[in-house]
């Protein structure tokens, strides 16, 4: 029986999984991974679209472990790691890191494995990434779906205030200053234990997150590269695709956490009303992480969304 998205518990039927590393022109390698459900002679034809899981920053599958395999027992899913995360390796400098660049991966990595069409689920930064797919690669995008994701500027509200965001640029200098300090401090500090404890308690449901699945997300912080994931930060930071809001023509799902401290209910809730038809969902105990709060309640809602778009199928050519 094939395990879970990066360890997690085995669920559901015994599925096919594929790992692959896309290379990427600018010398970039991404790690991605199919998992695809065993043949239904009930539904031969009837499949929904993959799933295309694009992850927050710093995440390389952690809030997803105990979603993708329920997930999988109804239609292919496509996890990828982006650069200098998880599986895939830091990229060669100068660094690619923007929401176009990251979306390029994306669509490179659907080329590599074949799929024609798929539903850009974006988790926190992933929706701004999301959004770059459509824009410029908008016939592979049968769905956008939002998981507590921004349009744009991703620090502009940050805990209520644009503060974080005036103050990046001072600390992506001092880490490039100081880049061994910064990566031993890093490295130490976020495995501790003391601060998933904080994180608990100050930005998450504590009542619905697995102590265990917020450790094994600080673990994988802690093996990047500090200045890559500042360096990414701030481009989502200054990223924009307010502008693209109303020309989607896609059905689109958009899911807030009404205790969402990171990105607030209200900004969600202007994504949904921009974008036509979008539909517009609150989980009331909801903090940001949730996929890893409510796995049951989004697992089954991506999977209905998905069965409303029908089969897959090639992008309209009007």
């Amino acid at each position: 029986m094939e395990a879970g998205a990066d360890g997690g518990a085995p669920t559901g039927a015994p599925r096919d999984r594929l790992e692959i590393v896309v290379e990427r022109e600018d010398g970039a390698s991404v790690w991605a991974s199919l998992v695809v459900p065993d043949p239904d002679p009930a539904r031969v034809g009837a499949e929904p679209p993959a799933l295309l899981i694009l992850d927050g920053i710093g995440c390389s599958g952690w809030a997803f472990r105990r979603i993708v395999p329920v997930l999988a027992t109804r239609q292919p899913v496509v996890q990828m790691h982006y650069r200098g995360h998880g599986r895939s390796p830091e990229p060669p400098r100068p660094w690619r890191l923007s929401m176009v660049d990251l979306a390029d991966d994306a669509a490179a990595v659907l080329d590599a494995l074949g799929i024609e069409r798929a539903i850009a689920v974006g988790f926190s930064m992933g929706f701004q990434v999301a959004l770059e797919l459509y824009r410029r690669h908008r016939p592979r995008v049968a769905g956008l779906v939002s998981l507590a994701g921004p349009a744009s500027k991703a620090l502009a509200q940050f805990q209520g205030t644009d503060v974080f965001g005036h103050v990046l640029p001072l600390v992506r200098a001092a880490t490039r200053h100081t880049r061994d300090f910064t990566l031993r401090l890093w490295r130490k500090v976020l495995p501790s234990r003391w601060l998933p404890l904080v994180g608990l308690h100050t930005q998450l449901n504590p009542m619905r997150i697995e102590l265990g699945d917020l450790e094994f997300y600080l673990r994988q912080m802690s093996e990047m590269n500090p200045e890559l994931f500042l360096d990414m930060l701030g481009d989502a930071a200054r990223h924009t695709a307010e502008d693209l809001l109303p020309a989607v023509r896609v059905p689109t799902l958009v899911v807030a956490g009404a205790l969402d401290r990171f990105v607030p209910i209200d900004t969600l809730r202007r994504i949904a009303f921009a974008i036509p038809t979008a539909q517009w969902m609150v989980i009331d105990d909801g903090s940001h992480a949730l996929p890893a709060e409510y796995p049951t309640e989004i697992a089954a809602r991506l999977q209905a969304f998905a069965d409303s778009l029908g089969p897959a199928t090639s992008a309209p050519t009007a």
